[in-house]
């Protein structure tokens, strides 16, 4: 039987994303949520979730969300000069570690940089949430997809000894939309790219860790992201069309299936100086958060398992 994962980016986004993703935790709608370190807050809403979680019907696993786009750094700015401006807020975007992917000149100095700022959100991370608990990473635009900060990031979790369970590979099976071509007008053809692009880096991804795990590391599962194709608008009436082809797919791999949503949206009076990428605050601020919140808000507890 396929193992779903009802999982939800971006807590501590802002308050208000926040507040939307405690509602589906309230309602015990989600199995998992990432955690954003480095924006305003972060503490703030850290706390909560400690004060908060005792009442929830399911206690949700916690991912560090790794961001190197927007907010502000949690390293040193000197340490991460070429990723942030002068006031140490992130100005870079996924084009640029892309670039840097593949300049023999900059991707030691931008590994470098990279490295000391997963630490310290590591860090930050394990300062409120408890530093007992298995670590699991993914990255905020799913830049941890791309060699140069999977490298980083494994590098920080060997030198750290960080105890990981789960390193999120976005790897979105193509298979189902092809068997429902009725849908196929409906998506984004620019998310078709990513889904190609984010695949092709899951094959090195996924040879790279199993190849570089330490003895004393556990194996990273494998797995299944439905959430590219269909992502800022993760619906319900397609959801209910695709998941029986989804649920199959990861189960004929032998793979767990994680489904991601963005339930929280920002508010216009929420944007200060640390949200700097424009199409991404168009995605925050879009009503298709929304809809993605009420579709979480209507899964069924024995869907989430």
């Amino acid at each position: 039987m396929c193992r779903l994962d009802i999982h939800a980016d971006d807590y501590a986004l802002s308050p208000n994303t926040s507040e939307d993703l405690l509602q589906c935790l309230r309602a015990g709608k989600l199995n998992s949520i990432s955690v954003l370190t480095n924006m305003t807050c972060y503490r703030a809403y850290a706390e909560k979730f400690q004060r908060e979680k005792a009442a929830w019907p399911r206690l949700p696993l916690l991912t560090v969300h790794l961001n190197f786009i927007e907010g502000h750094c949690v390293a040193e700015p000197e340490e991460v000069r070429h990723l942030t401006d002068k006031q140490g807020y992130f100005n870079i975007s996924w084009g640029n570690l892309f670039r840097w992917n593949y300049s023999p000149k900059m991707f030691m100095v931008i590994k470098k940089e990279l490295k000391a700022e997963i630490k310290a959100q590591t860090e930050l991370f394990r300062e409120e949430f408890g530093e007992d608990m298995p670590l699991r990473f993914d990255g905020h635009q799913h830049t941890q997809m791309l060699p140069i900060c999977y490298w980083a990031l494994l590098e920080v979790i060997v030198e750290q000894r960080y105890r990981t369970e789960y390193i999120r590979i976005t790897k979105e099976p193509i298979l189902p939309y092809i068997k429902r071509l009725s849908l196929w007008q409906s998506y984004r053809g620019i998310n078709w790219i990513k889904n190609l692009l984010l695949n092709f880096y899951a094959l090195g991804m996924e040879r790279t860790i199993e190849k570089n795990r330490p003895s004393w590391q556990a194996e990273n599962p494998p797995m299944f992201l439905w959430g590219v194709v269909m992502s800022g608008h993760m619906d319900m009436e397609r959801i209910e069309v695709l998941l029986p082809y989804m649920k199959k797919r990861a189960q004929d791999r032998a793979r767990c299936l994680e489904i991601l949503f963005h339930p929280g949206r920002l508010l216009a009076d929420e944007m200060g100086e640390e949200f700097v990428n424009r199409d991404a605050n168009k995605f925050y601020l879009s009503e298709n958060r929304q809809i993605e919140y009420r579709s979480v808000m209507s899964l069924h507890t024995e869907e989430l398992g």
